[in-house]
């Protein structure tokens, strides 16, 4: 196997690995840690159609949801796919909010994520989506 082509197992570990530190990093309440799981040039496009582009503004944007009380991310990863240095992943996404009552509500969804591996051989995240 050369190095542009990897496994459907091997991708499917390294982003289960990605999708992991991720929610640890939100479900910590560190925005800093989120934003540095993204590509410089990362793309948030959240389901409010804003464009959440780079560092700065991507760390401001979950900031504000982790502020706003949501927790207990978790991302169920259904398929995962790389050629060369970009992969993609597609999953459901759920966590918990306190909804308009102030009763914990459960929100989820679909995410689909495009990873692009770094010099050191992590993938980080450089356009992430969902609804």
């Amino acid at each position: 196997m050369d190095a542009m082509t990897q496994s459907t197992e091997n991708i499917s570990d390294e982003i289960q690995r990605a999708n992991d530190g991720w929610n640890s990093a939100f479900n910590s309440g560190n925005a800093d840690a989120v934003a540095a799981l993204y590509t410089q040039d990362a793309v948030v496009l959240p389901s409010t159609h804003a464009v959440v582009r780079g560092t700065s503004a991507i760390k401001e944007f979950w900031n504000g949801l982790i502020s706003a009380g949501v927790k207990d991310h978790r991302i169920e990863m259904i398929d995962a796919l790389a050629v060369g240095d970009i992969a993609y992943a597609t999953g459901k996404w759920s966590a918990n909010a306190l909804g308009e009552g102030g009763e914990t509500q459960r929100y989820e969804g679909t995410i689909v994520t495009i990873f692009r591996r770094q010099g050191d051989g992590s993938w980080r995240a450089c356009l992430h989506t969902w609804n």
